[in-house]
């Protein structure tokens, strides 16, 4: 039979044993005497945690950053060429109505008048109207006649009477051109177009133009339109008149 402290301490052996297993293995004396066998009290070994591995995540490698190079000075930065300007084609105006061409027994004439025409320093001719005509060479004298409200070309006939052949004849035009038999007298036709109403011809004074009486009858179509009769005079009979 054990004793009551024997006992005491084998409780409190277990209960430490418990607690505290690493000292399990210790014998506890009771104060005062010898030690006696000692008594192993089983110690429950409190479970070794498993270790679990977790997986190990491994990092993406760190990829090398390579700064951007600063552009150098000398580098020309081309600006981008502006796009080639497309040819614009004007719009095309509509055709003019024809013009038909009024019948020379409607066309109405408003003015005739004969006379010379006078070219200032400036170069700009003006018509003087008279019936002498002085024999100055290069003098030009002619006839114009006004068109009531008429547009387009027309057709007109001249024929020049002279008193007597002059030494040459011409014409610069390239109009239908004839003289008579005798050569006193020039058919001249010709087609013009019309400008502010306006239809007109002239000559010019050569050396070996007769002095005296002339007379220019103008014809459009069949129709006689008006005559001019006119003096050719000398500069010292001018000035004596």
């Amino acid at each position: 039979m054990m004793p009551l402290r024997t006992l005491f301490y084998s409780a409190l052996l277990a209960f430490i044993s418990l607690t505290f297993p690493a000292i399990a293995h210790e014998t506890v004396h009771p104060p005062g005497k010898k030690p006696s066998k000692p008594v192993v009290v089983p110690t429950k070994q409190s479970p070794i945690p498993t270790k679990v591995e977790h997986p190990t995540i491994t990092k993406p490698p760190k990829l090398p950053v390579i700064p951007p190079k600063k552009p150098s000075t000398s580098t020309k930065v081309g600006h981008p060429t502006k796009p080639p300007k497309l040819p614009v084609n004007p719009a095309k105006k509509p055709p003019k109505p024809p013009i038909h061409p009024t019948k020379p027994e409607n066309i109405k004439v408003t003015k005739a008048e004969f006379g010379v025409f006078r070219r200032d320093k400036g170069g700009k001719i003006t018509f003087i109207p008279t019936k002498k005509v002085p024999l100055e060479e290069g003098l030009a004298y002619g006839w114009r006649l006004q068109l009531k409200n008429y547009k387009g070309k027309v057709t007109w006939k001249e024929i020049f009477r002279l008193p007597k052949l002059p030494l040459t004849w011409g014409t610069q035009n390239g109009e239908n051109f004839n003289l008579s038999n005798n050569g006193t007298a020039a058919v001249t036709t010709r087609t013009d177009e019309v400008k502010q109403g306006i239809v007109k011809n002239s000559w010019k004074v050569t050396p070996g133009d007769p002095s005296g009486n002339h007379l220019i009858e103008v014809y459009i179509g069949d129709r006689h339109i008006a005559s001019f009769e006119f003096e050719v005079v000398k500069s010292n009979q001018r000035k004596s008149r």
